[in-house]
């Protein structure tokens, strides 16, 4: 006997209404109101959803905003090849979706789509793929190694290493939801050894029942009686938690360690002992474009304006641009960005990137060149945006798979 399956329907508008709600293996579940459909997906783990857009005229702030909360979820758009045409329906189902459909629906190419969508959920969750959601994002090796690493991880504490503003807090929590831990934080360097002590006691009052993940950060600003605190809090975690995991955040590198002078070396065996450093953005390559397109999406929802995606020169201004800061200072430059911007992208002045050309550029400012340039970043960009499917990608650039195979052997594009 096969299991049947619910898919979500959000009913925009009446494109949809040809179908049945039955269907082999598939019970469509239609909603109107997104407070409905909220309702019914905090109540189940149905992974598919459709959204009917066929008869709105553009996409709807509350809406985006919605399916924010609903990442997990693979959605479907329906709309028309007219609306498919205008950037604004690109730009929305390139962000929210996982596939699409063009009036008039073909219920059999539908239903293979939805099939499809179910298996690569089940695949992805199957792998613990559904980590990296959200604003956990990267495709550089190293930031790879380190969520693999994460993936792995079956107990005993973590160190996390790397700059200021390079997201350490933001993983570890991530890590401790999906685990399914409750997230305490304490800050080493802050407070002194008799208020630590107390916040001890008050979190094995608390939580002793519970399973939890301890942040514990600043910890190169640690004494030695909070050092040895947290050496024996570790060494009796088992029989004083339900389950209790150590997430450990340092600025240190590996190999200063042994030389800083500032640990015990009981702690320093616990710090050594699954020791992960996060690479800063400057050293990421393409993670810097892939990580400001996510936030300028995500502010632009928050803030209901519409920018469709940075100008050429802003991206060449980020992908050049060393960022001290790391991601911190990347969020904080692109909203400064946003709230001034008036147009439908994003322009390099606007985020504090607006640089000099240097005489190798003033060199090559013919418009052949501009184009080329112009042409390649649209394609990298794209193919980017739709994970490398060079179908979908001649679709959005409105050129056939032929020339689009074409150009990415022209100008050397690697997918």
């Amino acid at each position: 006997m096969t299991l049947e399956r619910e898919v979500l329907v959000l009913q925009y508008s009446s494109g949809l209404r040809v179908l049945g709600n039955q269907h082999s293996n598939w019970t469509l579940i239609r909603y109107k109101s997104l407070e409905a459909a909220a309702l019914y997906l905090d109540s189940t783990e149905a992974p598919i959803g459709i959204i009917d857009c066929s008869g709105v005229d553009k996409p709807d702030a509350k809406l985006e905003c919605w399916l924010n909360s609903y990442q997990g979820v693979s959605w479907i758009a329906v709309l028309s090849k007219c609306q498919l045409s205008q950037k604004e329906w690109q730009l929305f189902v390139v962000t929210h979706c996982y596939d699409y459909h063009t009036t008039p629906i073909s219920e059999d190419k539908l239903f293979i789509t939805i099939g499809r969508a179910y298996g690569m959920t089940n695949l992805k969750s199957n792998l613990n793929l559904l980590f990296q959601r959200g604003e956990i994002i990267g495709k550089h090796n190293a930031f790879k190694n380190v969520l693999q690493y994460l993936h792995q991880h079956s107990g005993g504490g973590i160190t996390l290493s790397g700059e200021k503003g390079t997201g350490r807090r933001l993983l570890a929590e991530s890590w401790a939801n999906f685990k399914g831990l409750h997230f305490l934080e304490l800050s080493a360097g802050c407070i002194d050894f008799n208020d630590y002590q107390s916040r001890f006691e008050f979190i094995l009052n608390k939580y002793s029942n519970d399973e939890v993940c301890l942040f514990i950060s600043d910890v190169e600003h640690s004494s030695l009686d909070v050092q040895h605190q947290l050496c024996d809090l570790f060494s009796v975690k088992e029989q004083t938690f339900n389950r209790c995991e150590f997430v450990f955040c340092s600025r240190f590198n590996f190999d200063d360690l042994g030389t800083a002078g500032v640990f015990s070396p009981c702690f320093l065996m616990l710090l050594k002992n699954n020791w992960l450093s996060i690479p800063p953005l400057r050293d990421r390559g393409q993670d810097k474009l892939v990580l400001a397109e996510y936030y300028l999406h995500k502010l632009c929802r928050e803030k209901e304006k519409r920018i469709l995606g940075f100008s050429s020169d802003a991206e060449q201004a980020i992908a050049k641009y060393d960022w001290p800061g790391n991601v911190t200072e990347l969020i904080e430059r692109i909203a400064v960005g946003i709230s001034s911007c008036e147009e439908s992208y994003l322009r390099a002045e606007l985020i504090g990137l607006k640089e000099k050309l240097t005489p190798e550029e003033h060199a090559n400012l013919s418009l052949r060149k501009a184009r080329e340039e112009a042409e390649a970043l649209a394609i990298k960009r794209v193919l980017n945006l739709v994970s490398g499917r060079p179908g979908r990608a001649a679709e959005l650039l409105c050129i056939s798979r032929a020339s689009l195979h074409r150009l990415i052997a022209r100008y050397g594009i690697r997918r």
